[in-house]
């Protein structure tokens, strides 16, 4: 493999990291050259990179020689909520069963709160996997990862996480039972309810 595909693909896992995890805020620039120094590769292969999260609309085209991080408002995020929900009953209603590793009530008490976004992340990842039909399963993954940020702070707004968490996980990996629509609807629904509490605390970022 040449050396450009390599770097542009480390630039891509770099770059997406930053962005799921919240350092840079809704609507502030990212600089290519600046970040491909940062990253440690040449700007053409960063490039690369930022046009496939444009292209999964975790980034913006800006001006300038950059990119921009969307802006999140609550009304972008109640209707990214809905969306997310949307495909999650799609592909409940075709699933295979999956593999998956629901937390014991044993260790419920040591579910860290900052663990969380990345376990609800990775429960709604295996669904997409499980998914027979290519196009539910690339656009739950997108809008599960478009929502990682939101998740960085519903535990400033939302309680028992923990126990939603193993609820949301077996209801996920189950291949049957109506009541798991129930279960992952009223995920959807308290976070639907609290959505302009959630894109304050996304936008209050830019004060920091």
């Amino acid at each position: 493999m040449s050396p450009r595909p390599v770097a542009a693909e480390r630039a891509y896992g770099l770059l997406k990291g930053d962005v799921l995890s919240g350092r840079f805020a809704p609507g502030s620039t990212v600089i290519e050259r600046l970040m491909a120094e940062e990253y440690g590769v040449s700007v053409s292969p960063f490039r690369d990179a930022a046009q496939r999260l444009v292209g999964e609309e975790l980034l913006e085209i800006g001006t300038g020689g950059g990119y921009r991080i969307p802006a999140i408002s609550a009304d972008s995020l109640l209707d990214l909520y809905h969306w997310h929900s949307h495909l999650v009953r799609l592909i409940l209603k075709v699933q295979k069963p999956v593999q998956a590793m629901p937390i014991s009530s044993s260790d419920m008490a040591l579910v860290d709160l900052a663990q969380i976004p990345l376990a609800m992340t990775n429960c709604f990842r295996m669904l997409a996997k499980a998914a027979p039909n290519r196009e539910y399963a690339r656009a739950l993954r997108l809008a599960t990862d478009r929502l990682y940020v939101a998740r960085l702070h519903e535990g400033a707004v939302l309680t028992n996480l923990g126990p939603e968490l193993q609820m949301v996980e077996t209801a996920t990996a189950s291949g049957s039972g109506l009541d798991r629509y129930e279960i992952l609807w009223a995920y959807h629904r308290r976070r639907i309810r609290r959505v302009g509490r959630i894109a304050e605390l996304i936008n209050s970022a830019k004060n920091r």
